[in-house]
């Protein structure tokens, strides 16, 4: 089994959501980025790695902090070509990994939040299980041909599917209150958007392209 990372960046996180979510999960390294910093500390996980140009945490004496007890801290120009959160994903990359979970990740910069998303395709073509999980949402993406079972769960009701960056083809879906078969999206299509699962378990398949997938609560 391949690494689990945990990257926590600094978009908006709902800290008692967060402390719900990760109840019970083990993660190899936690990466944090910017004010992703402040965020870990909140949830009491201590960082593996911390990175960033940090022009957005409030709190800097907690760089002395952490780096007193030995955990590396990377500075980096505010004027850069990256984003804190890109960095951060490369680092995690570095190693491998079998998953990246990224909380923080999404808030009012729509920008950022779209350049994050942008991150999950770098991981599924190297063969990472990237994810966004927020709140509300829990985002991936799928690449190539791929087959994937979805169990029915209470808290993410809403089941979307958009292609990214161009068409997806061969898109099946059984097992959904509205089932595809081997269909194609384009990035202006809403076909996908708001289905949900009937059945406890449902497959999703696909031959080509970039599929984003988004399961979301009301």
């Amino acid at each position: 089994m391949g690494e689990k990372i945990l990257i926590i960046t600094g978009g908006h996180l709902d800290v008692a959501f967060a402390e719900e979510y990760l109840k019970g999960k083990h993660f190899d390294r936690i990466i944090t980025a910017d004010a992703g910093l402040s965020s870990c500390r909140k949830l009491r996980r201590m960082p593996t790695d911390i990175l960033g140009d940090f022009d957005s945490l409030a709190d800097k004496r907690l760089l002395s902090f952490y780096e007193e007890q030995g955990v590396p801290v990377r500075i980096f120009p505010t004027r850069k070509d990256y984003t804190d959160t890109h960095l951060a994903v490369a680092c995690a990359m570095d190693s491998d990994p079998e998953e990246i979970i990224l909380l923080g990740a999404t808030g009012s910069r729509y920008d950022h939040t779209l350049a994050n998303i942008g991150m999950l395709e770098k991981m599924a073509r190297k063969k990472i299980a990237g994810k966004i999980v927020d709140k509300y949402n829990e985002i991936e993406m799928l690449c190539g041909k791929r087959e994937k079972e979805y169990r029915k769960r209470k808290d993410r009701d809403f089941f979307s599917l958009m292609a990214w960056g161009g068409e997806v083809t061969g898109i099946t879906l059984t097992g959904f209150a509205y089932p595809l078969h081997e269909a194609t999206l384009h990035p202006s299509d809403s076909v996908g958007i708001s289905n949900e699962l009937k059945e406890e378990t449902a497959v999703l398949r696909m031959e080509q392209g970039n599929l984003l997938v988004i399961r979301s609560s009301d």
